[in-house]
């Protein structure tokens, strides 16, 4: 029924409140549902923050961790073709192509640490050429903590590493044995002397004074320069000892013969003896000797 027919007035006014209340009620119930839902997700928000906050760190985690093997993965070359030899095994490289590094033990690490430091010795003590390691004329090869020369392994205690490395080393830290040991060394590479002209310039140190001069001294360093050493023994004559290093021989050989020359007449016994050892040695004289 249409309103416009309704005559009576009151009926339409009471038309009209009813479908007022009824907008509005429509109106109320909706503004209800809806906070009713904000109401809902407020609540879930609380109870589900921590959780989904969890959840995306491990989800991050998971990523950075497989992050290397993924571009692992995309570096790998692409297989290859058949019919190229597939079924054969790619060579291994030759050992000598890339040799493995040096393990060095915790004494030898430390104590090589020393030679970028101005505490070094740069005159008595370890060099470096070209990677090899040398004393004197002598290579040296470290193994874990010992020191080999040659054919001769010395133990590589804290000692002995002090002796070799320190420019000015204290003196009551090194045991007898380091000391022996240390002087031996020196002795065996010649490394007092300089490795061309055979020439030493002292230090003035404490380590020269106290323990390379002592060396260079020594009975057992002159017999290694070619000196002839006279022990006194129960004969009359003593009992004398030359050098074994041919070359040596030759460097005292030539001073002998220079002091001979000279007009000294007292050395021919000990020239004669050289040339005995360096035959017996199979060397080859290059000197013509007149006697």
């Amino acid at each position: 029924m249409s309103f416009l027919k309704i005559k009576d007035p009151s009926k339409r006014d009471a038309l009209v409140t009813e479908f007022i209340k009824t907008k509005n009620k429509i109106q109320e119930d909706f503004r209800s549902e809806r906070l009713g839902e904000q109401s809902c997700y407020e609540d879930f928000e609380k109870i589900f923050k921590p959780i989904t906050e969890q959840q995306k760190k491990s989800s991050e985690e998971i990523v950075s961790k497989f992050a290397p093997l993924q571009e692992a993965i995309e570096n790998i070359p692409p297989a290859m073709p058949r019919g190229q030899d597939e079924g054969q095994p790619e060579a291994l490289p030759a050992p000598d192509d890339e040799p493995p590094p040096e393990i060095y033990g915790p004494v030898a690490s430390k104590d090589l640490r020393v030679f970028a430091t101005p505490d070094a010795d740069k005159r008595y003590g370890l060099k470096d050429r070209n990677g090899q390691l040398y004393l004197g004329n002598s290579k040296v090869d470290i193994v874990g903590d010992h020191i080999k020369i040659e054919d001769i392994e010395y133990q590589g205690t804290e000692g002995l590493w002090h002796l070799l490395m320190m420019d000015e080393p204290n003196i009551n830290f090194p045991t007898d044995e380091d000391f022996e040991n240390y002087g031996e060394m020196l002795i065996r590479t010649d490394a007092i002397r300089h490795p061309t002209s055979k020439k030493i310039k002292p230090l003035e140190n404490n380590k020269w004074q106290h323990i390379i001069k002592p060396i260079w001294n020594s009975d057992e360093a002159k017999v290694n320069r070619g000196h002839k050493i006279r022990k006194k023994g129960s004969g009359t004559s003593g009992q004398d000892f030359l050098s074994s290093d041919p070359n040596a021989l030759c460097e005292r050989l030539e001073l002998l013969m220079a002091s001979k020359q000279a007009g000294n007449t007292g050395l021919r016994n000990e020239i004669v003896s050289i040339c005995d050892e360096l035959l017996r040695q199979n060397f080859c004289l290059l000197m013509l000797i007149k006697t």
